[in-house]
């Protein structure tokens, strides 16, 4: 490249030197060619060389330097790139580990049982084998990262090992964790690797060091799992640019951009699903350099953090979060975390409503309980607005008869039929306006408590009377039951037979679609509307 380039600046040089000889020469009106010196190409020449490498050498590079430094300024936290972009990061994707081609030792398999979770760890790449909660006070098992594919590897750009030795393990000075060691032995050296098992939380630390002698141009790759219930999965990283508060960018999975793609120094880097979560969240002593992610098949990815060059000797590490998508276990760990608890654009009311639930259960120690005095909770608070509206309702049925009677009545004089309506609006306003305003601020509130329920862990294997399991649908349709027959004697407005066969058709629709839904979720509408029943009879009978 340096030649053709030297070629192509020292051929313009010359161009440019005869060009100008003649010029100069028909301006003397002499003959060009014998203006031409021998002495002067050759210096003409000499000189195109020497300042085209200047050029090259100095200029340039300083140039692209600049350039580089200015680019390496302009790079935040999070920031993403297709690989390969920058100098500064200038590399392909290593989504493979290279494990040496040893004859296996055996297996062995150490269980950690914490107050919240249990943890199998095998020395074949000291990797997190599985990982369960004791969900529902240890009654239940939910599974979070599986055995197909471990979890909490690590790879080196050359040959890594598979095999580990277990060191030790033992808990920490205060009990509040447990310490596993691993250590593996490399042609030259050593690789020493530390899990720390929080006992309270779902936390999980991770210390690595490299000793040996020529390590220069090592790297670490730490590869973390998606959620074994991976329903609604995604990849989340923080939003790129200097701010105080934590931001998270979705990345769609079902894209093949992403997987080309690479993230600098994120804060946060990792998998959420509808339920669970497997994140890094923080990381010291160069241990994230960039971030990206590999698919293994349809519902299995890999998020893989790459660290700096490595030093020999010096510690680098990684803390994550590996656990149910819950306010409480988040913000255990970090309460900036708790932000990825969205609901949408109803979350700053989603929000306060699942922490009341999740206060409530705690005082009557059942999610069933919990969902009914809450709907009951929200019901009472909304029903100055409920009441307001269905007294418009009635005062709109009674301006749309009168409205009918003067139009029957002035159906052969337009101006008096016109004149009687003025007069009518004027005397009783128009309740149609005033009607719906109070029934719409329902609308968020009981969509929030729908997302709420159909979207949270704490649900899972929670039991309530003949329900096995609140997160999944009534094995006997009772609540549907409930809900159909509730709509169905609910009072009518009126006496019409068409009004009363809707009714009994949309019951009938609801009745069929609770069947189908979460039974919390069902639960809700049952007893919401069984509420709702009741609200419509009492106030009946004080209006009569």
């Amino acid at each position: 490249m340096f030649f053709f380039d030297a070629l192509v600046a020292t051929s313009i040089s010359v161009s440019f030197y005869i060009v100008a000889r003649i010029l100069f020469a028909r301006f003397l009106k002499q003959q060009p060619f014998n203006f031409f010196q021998k002495s002067d190409f050759i210096a003409t020449t000499v000189f195109a060389v020497i300042v085209f490498s200047i050029n090259y050498f100095w200029v340039d590079s300083a140039t692209q330097e600049s350039k580089l430094k200015v680019e390496q300024q302009s790079i935040s936290s999070g920031q993403s790139f297709t690989a390969p972009q920058l100098s500064a990061v200038q590399k392909p994707l290593l989504l493979d580990v290279d494990f040496e081609q040893e004859k296996k030792s055996e297996e062995v398999v150490t269980e950690i049982i914490t107050k919240l979770a249990k943890y199998r760890f095998s020395s074949y790449s000291a990797s997190l084998q599985s990982m369960e909660l004791l969900w529902q006070e240890g009654q239940k098992l939910v599974p979070v990262v599986g055995s197909c594919i471990p979890s909490l590897a690590i790879g080196l750009s050359a040959k890594t090992p598979y095999n580990y030795e277990l060191v030790s393990l033992e808990k920490s000075s205060d009990d509040s964790a447990y310490v596993l060691k691993y250590e593996a032995r490399l042609q030259d050296g050593f690789i020493h690797k530390t899990f720390i098992i929080y006992n309270d939380t779902y936390q999980i630390d991770i210390k690595f060091s490299l000793d040996q002698k020529d390590s220069d141009n090592e790297v670490a790759r730490l590869f973390i799992s998606s959620p074994v219930l991976g329903e609604d999965i995604k990849a989340i990283v923080n939003k790129s640019g200097i701010v105080s508060d934590l931001k998270i960018q979705d990345i769609v999975l079902s894209k093949e951009q992403p997987f080309k793609e690479f993230w600098f120094e994120p804060k946060v880097f990792g998998f959420v699903s509808k339920f669970l979560a497997t994140i890094c969240f923080d990381s010291k002593d160069g241990a994230i350099s960039r971030a990206y992610l590999k698919k293994n098949d349809e519902v299995q990815y890999q998020a893989i953090l790459e660290s700096k060059l490595l030093e020999s000797g010096k510690e680098i590490s990684w803390s994550l979060y590996v656990g149910p998508k819950t306010v409480e276990g988040l913000g255990s760990v970090s309460k900036k975390l708790t932000v990825l608890m969205q609901y949408g654009w109803l979350t700053f009311i989603a929000k306060p409503m699942m922490q009341a639930l999740v206060y409530i259960k705690e005082k009557t120690g059942n999610y069933g309980i919990a969902i009914i005095l809450l709907t009951l909770l929200l019901k009472l608070l909304l029903l100055p607005f409920t009441l307001k509206g269905e007294r418009s309702m009635k005062k709109q049925a009674e301006f749309e008869k009168k409205r009918q009677y003067l139009q029957q009545k002035f159906k052969n004089d337009k101006a008096a039929y016109e004149q009687a309506m003025a007069e009518l609006i004027n005397k009783q306003g128009f309740p149609m306006l005033s009607g719906c305003l109070p029934m719409l601020l329902n609308i968020p509130v009981f969509l929030s408590l729908n997302k709420i329920l159909s979207s949270s862990i704490e649900l899972h294997g929670a039991k309530f009377a003949w329900l096995p399991d609140l997160s999944s649908s009534d094995p006997y349709y009772i609540l549907s039951i409930i809900v159909f027959v509730a709509m169905a004697i609910a009072p009518n407005m009126g006496n019409d037979p068409r009004q009363w066969a809707s009714r009994f058709g949309f019951a009938l629709l609801i009745g069929a679609v609770s069947a189908y839904l979460a039974s919390g979720l069902a639960l809700f509408i049952a007893v919401n509307t069984l509420a709702t029943v009741a609200q419509s009879y009492i106030v009946r009978l004080f209006d009569k």
